[in-house]
């Protein structure tokens, strides 16, 4: 790996996990947590999960997006150095590293989709029984589905190297 390359890869990731934390920090207290609200395909839970939260929690959930539209583009950058410069994959990998370079802006493309429909839903009435709510929990699926097989992928090349075809 070119220094350089290293440069923009240490950068990121600490771009990346300072973003994570500090989004965490602002929806941590949420109980349910926020995963739950975005993996609900019900109406009538999602409305539930927001009334448990009360005004403050709603409050700090409508507050989170704006940083969070910016969260992913780190991600997404992240993910993107890691496998295309992060030499996780050999010389014979080439196809495979193309394609987990572009997993987490994948999943980043997911996020932005279930951000514009979850902030839909929040200038609307609430208790309404909308489309966009199984729809929000789509994106979200698909996108912590992408970010699963990039953690799967990453944790497998840091462990056993790149080239290797060991399973």
């Amino acid at each position: 790996m070119k220094p350089s390359s290293k440069t923009a890869l240490v950068l990121a990731a600490l771009a990346c996990a300072l973003s994570q934390a500090y989004l965490i920090g602002q929806v941590h207290h949420l109980r349910p947590n926020l995963v739950e609200l975005q993996l609900t395909f019900s109406p009538g839970r999602y409305w539930e999960i927001l009334d448990l939260w009360g005004e403050a929690g709603r409050q700090a959930y409508r507050d989170h997006f704006a940083y969070d539209f910016f969260h992913i583009g780190i991600f997404s950058a992240f993910g993107y150095l890691l496998a295309s410069r992060g030499g996780l994959f050999g010389p014979a990998e080439q196809r495979l590293a193309r394609w987990a370079a572009w997993l987490l802006p994948a999943a980043g493309l997911f996020d932005l989709g279930e951000n514009l429909l979850q902030l839909t839903l929040l200038s609307g009435p609430p208790g309404a029984d909308s489309i966009a709510i199984p729809l929000s929990a789509l994106c979200s699926g698909a996108k912590w589905g992408l970010v699963g097989v990039f953690v799967w992928i990453t944790a497998r090349r840091l462990l056993i190297g790149p080239g290797s075809t060991s399973h």
